[in-house]
């Protein structure tokens, strides 16, 4: 039977990271804290803590930052993990499927707890941004996949934030239980904020402004959508693009495509902005975007829809899960599809604001503070039903047969 107060494990490479998957595994981990039960991280290079949660607890493993944008945290904690007193763990989750899982896989067998794994990035798009040459050859192949498929395999139960990511795991031959449930979007960016003054600050009073929150990397694809904001200027003469986030491998091109006169008076990029500004900025913008058919999940439409503004996005993995198309935004199959949706929210304020509502009532469903209450049920199922089944070598079939009746009563989870 599981204790009153679980202590979990979270084993991930990438939560001092500033991504949207990072963001998604940190506020995860914080939520439950709040919950009353003890979270403890186990990561490389702990960094941008000012001040850590009560019951949250970090165990740094050995590693360090690579040069670069990606700013990627490399860790080799060959013996590091072994010096803690790591008994009292209940569960692992894990979250980024490398060496550290591996660690954490042997570890967890010792102690005979159970493990469940977050699929989070398809490592498969990003090797060639690590590994220029070897990275692209190996992206080709089904090897990554291969990779991941052996490591799920010691898996009690699989996780993945969107329906779309379960169907790409099921294409390449994962073996269920695998339930989906969305990351969750921090309770900050729910709050009620009077956008006063924010757009004086970034000189864009009287625009029609379409906001673009990410880091600026090819995936994302910000270069074809300066191109083809051109024709959406000669439609909405006071429309204004405006960028928002870390460096990436294309935030140089877009500097310098920016300064132009054709673009400058336009567009804009602002490379970091306090928290208190971004959802001054959700709040206040028109239309938030996102281009990219690769996504974990879209955790920027999602703090921008708690903020009340509709999304324009790639109708692929990831926003398709997010977007209500015609609900709370657009689902767009190609650029021309997306200066038409961004044209129609822009010029239509009875649209604007009806779609804007929607999102706000839909982004309530994605409340972090509810799914950590979700995932505490999860671990205790996982710990008191599944992990016995599956350690007396239940059948496969059992097991998703008991995860199929759990869920039932879960209305934020599907399998």
């Amino acid at each position: 039977m599981a204790k009153q107060v679980l202590d979990i494990g979270f084993f991930s490479t990438i939560y001092s990271q500033i991504s949207g998957a990072a963001y998604g595994i940190r506020f995860l981990a914080e939520a439950l804290a709040k919950t009353g039960h003890n979270i403890h991280v186990f990561t490389p290079k702990i960094q941008n803590y000012d001040k850590i949660p009560k019951r949250l607890f970090l165990h740094e493993l050995g590693g360090e930052r690579l040069i670069g944008k990606l700013k990627y945290s490399l860790s080799l904690p060959v013996n590091k993990f072994f010096s803690y007193q790591n008994d009292y763990l209940d569960i692992a989750h894990i979250h980024t499927h490398n060496n550290i899982a591996r660690l954490a896989v042997n570890e967890c067998k010792k102690l005979r707890i159970p493990i469940i794994g977050s699929h989070h990035v398809s490592m498969r798009f990003y090797s060639a941004y690590f590994l220029p040459v070897i990275g692209s050859l190996l992206g080709k192949t089904s090897f990554f996949w291969w990779y991941k498929r052996r490591a799920f395999e010691n898996y009690d139960l699989i996780h993945v934030p969107i329906r779309s990511k379960k169907e790409m795991l099921l294409k390449y031959k994962f073996k269920e239980p695998i339930i989906s449930l969305t990351n969750g979007v921090s309770d900050y960016y729910f709050q009620d904020v009077k956008p006063i003054g924010i757009r004086e600050k970034y000189n864009i009073e009287d625009k029609k402004v379409l906001l673009y929150v990410s880091r600026l990397s090819p995936e994302k694809h910000p270069i074809r959508i300066i191109k083809q904001f051109i024709s959406i200027l000669k439609q909405v003469p006071d429309a204004y693009l405006l960028f928002v986030g870390p460096d990436g491998l294309s935030s140089e091109s877009v500097k310098r495509i920016i300064k132009k006169r054709k673009y400058k008076d336009f567009i804009s990029y602002e490379e970091r902005v306090p928290f208190e500004d971004l959802i001054k900025l959700y709040r206040a913008a028109d239309v938030s975007c996102l281009w990219s058919w690769i996504e974990a999940e879209g955790l920027v439409l999602l703090e921008a829809m708690a903020q009340g503004t509709p999304n324009v996005g790639a109708n692929g993995s990831g926003i398709k899960d997010v977007i209500r198309h015609r609900k709370t935004g657009f689902l767009a199959n190609n650029l021309e599809e997306f200066e038409y949706y961004v044209v129609k929210l822009m010029t239509d304020d009875d649209l604007r604001e009806e779609m804007g509502r929607n999102a706000k009532k839909e982004a309530e469903y994605y409340r972090i503070s509810t799914i950590a209450k979700t995932w505490i049920k999860i671990y205790k199922f996982v710990i008191d039903n599944l992990y016995p089944l599956g350690y007396y070598k239940g059948s496969r079939n059992q097991r998703v047969r008991l995860v199929r009746e759990f869920v039932q009563n879960l209305p934020n989870v599907s399998i």
